[in-house]
């Protein structure tokens, strides 16, 4: 399940990049050969932008591929260095399921009868990136999170019955 929803984010933010650079050459053409730059490509462009930050959050969170500091953690025990990695998904689930709810509600209220300047598009659509971003973080980061729970509990089992 998680190969397609990587392939299905790799799919959109390729081609949110795409638009965004046919945009901006359209913008950029429009400026300076025709002398009327085009209204709707600054604000297409900060809102794909807003999107592809949405989406490539949790997309490289869920690759593993998200900016660590292993400095001090690389000083833990390996029990310690496990207990830290449950800790650090434990909040990141909190904080995305935060953000997932309380900032998708939020969002959405302040956003509702409003609609974008240049594009007439309704002003929640650019806003629900928050939410989906809340959403796939859960997505990521529950399983991630069973996996280290049973890893802790095999690895003690384990120990247990060397002990033993």
């Amino acid at each position: 399940m998680t190969k397609r929803v990587n392939r299905m984010i790799e799919l959109i933010m390729a081609v949110l990049i795409v638009c965004m650079v046919g945009a901006n050459f359209w913008q950029i053409f429009t400026r300076f050969v025709l002398n009327h730059a085009a209204d709707w490509t600054e604000e297409f462009m900060r809102y794909a932008l807003i999107w592809l930050t949405m989406l490539g959050v949790p997309y490289a969170y869920g690759k593993n591929q998200h900016i660590t500091i292993e400095f001090i953690v690389d000083t833990f025990t390996e029990k310690g260095k496990k207990i830290n990695a449950i800790f650090t998904e434990i909040v990141i689930l909190v904080l995305s399921i935060s953000v997932f709810i309380v900032g998708g509600i939020m969002v959405t209220l302040n956003a509702r009868g409003q609609v974008s300047a240049a594009l007439q598009m309704p002003m929640q659509f650019y806003y629900l990136g928050v939410p989906v971003a809340g959403f796939l973080m859960v997505f990521y980061t529950v399983p991630r999170l069973m996996e280290l729970v049973k890893q802790t509990k095999v690895e003690q089992h384990m120990t247990e019955r060397k002990a033993a």
